[in-house]
């Protein structure tokens, strides 16, 4: 039920952010953690979030963003794109999220940055076609009912020769008509990799710290519930990802030959 799934994920998203309130929570994400450990050096303010700045890192890199148009869909608390925005200097940034609320948060917390926050549906990307150098999107895409559009839009605004740069996790059943939306889309896979492992690495790393937050900021009848969307180690989704019945890629997928 697609309407169903998406008034669930964006009523659940608009909870945890009146939850959060001002609290510095920036990053939503599980983070990425390779075996050569540390990929990229931080400003000191930046190192606690290192593990899901790195999954930013890992996704970005995957163009040279430098002068760029850029858009992220599904920004969240924005500190992906403050990220972004800081280390890998794109021209302008533009950043969209359906939850109201974090988007009022993001324009408070990084306003400073020059990143243009909006409230936007990843579905119906309401922007002229051909007008983006590369697109973002970090594990979000799993919430969105309809993949097919989703895809669909992201072709519509990048520009010929633009970069889809995409990291998210599916079931192994899910995986063949993620590749038919791919495809049907238009794109052409530049680059791919299973970044499953590495993913664990870090929530293993992060567990406690997760948790903790989890305790803090959800009423103690959804500890449970929180401690699984946070894939805390020991959960349902942690241990999804331990036994491959979720695997998470990433992604560079380019519009043209």
């Amino acid at each position: 039920m697609p309407a169903l799934k998406q008034f669930f994920w964006k009523h659940w998203y608009q909870y945890l952010t009146r939850r959060i309130g001002s609290a510095p929570v920036t990053f939503l994400n599980y983070g990425f953690w390779p075996p050569e450990g540390e990929t990229v050096k931080l400003q000191p303010e930046d190192e606690v979030n290192r593990a899901a700045i790195q999954l930013y890192h890992h996704v970005a890199s995957r163009d040279d963003l430098a002068g760029k148009r850029v858009l992220e869909v599904s920004c969240g608390h924005g500190g992906g794109a403050s990220f972004v925005k800081r280390y890998h200097k794109p021209e302008s940034y533009i950043a969209i999220d359906q939850n109201q609320k974090a988007i009022e948060y993001d324009r408070k917390a990084h306003g400073a940055l020059g990143i243009d926050f909006r409230t936007g549906d990843a579905q119906a990307l309401d922007f002229p076609e051909n007008h983006f150098d590369a697109v973002i999107n970090v594990e979000a895409s799993h919430c969105y009912p309809r993949q097919e559009a989703f895809f669909q839009s992201v072709h519509r605004v990048l520009r010929d020769g633009g970069k889809f740069l995409y990291a998210d996790f599916r079931t192994p059943a899910d995986l063949p008509q993620m590749a038919r939306n791919i495809q049907q889309a238009g794109f052409k896979i530049g680059a791919h990799a299973d970044i499953t492992a590495h993913v664990l690495r870090a929530l293993t790393r992060n567990s406690q710290w997760y948790r903790d937050l989890v305790h803090q900021f959800a009423p103690k009848i959804l500890h449970p519930f929180a401690e699984m969307f946070a894939a805390v180690e020991g959960s349902w989704v942690y241990n999804n990802f331990i036994n491959r019945n979720y695997i998470y890629y990433s992604y560079c997928l380019v519009k043209g030959d």
